[in-house]
């Protein structure tokens, strides 16, 4: 697993470069989950989510290999405006929180490489549609 999150924490200087900043960007396990999701915030996602979802999706699948995909529920964007400019943690492993509620979710385990300066906010977040 620790090659995984290496390579999910990598992607961050490629997408800020390309793309523009990340306001969030986590490895997370949720609760009752065997499987792990990207949860991505960026100005430039909701400015275009399709477009946004087929290039972490490329991004994604350019630097795990096919066994470490199966590992990958899923990329979910969410709205950036519930989150101040994040921070990049100096660390292809980001920090690790675990048994925790990020925005009303609870999770056992979460890599997170970008987050603001502020603790997680309780309550949900609205997820792009």
């Amino acid at each position: 697993m620790k090659e995984i999150i290496r390579k999910i924490g990598s992607l961050v200087l490629t997408v800020n470069a390309e793309k523009g900043p990340l306001s969030f960007f986590a490895l997370a396990l949720r609760e009752d989950a065997v499987v792990w999701d990207i949860l991505v915030a960026a100005k430039w996602i909701d400015d275009d989510q399709r477009q946004a979802l087929d290039y972490l999706t490329k991004q994604v699948q350019q630097v795990l290999t096919k066994q470490e995909l199966l590992k990958i529920s899923a990329i979910i964007l969410l709205r950036h405006e519930y989150y101040t400019e994040g921070t990049i943690v100096k660390s292809n492993f980001g920090w690790e929180e675990s048994d925790i509620d990020l925005y009303g979710i609870s999770i056992q385990k979460a890599y997170i490489f970008v987050a603001p300066d502020v603790e997680f906010k309780m309550g949900p977040v609205p997820v792009n549609n």
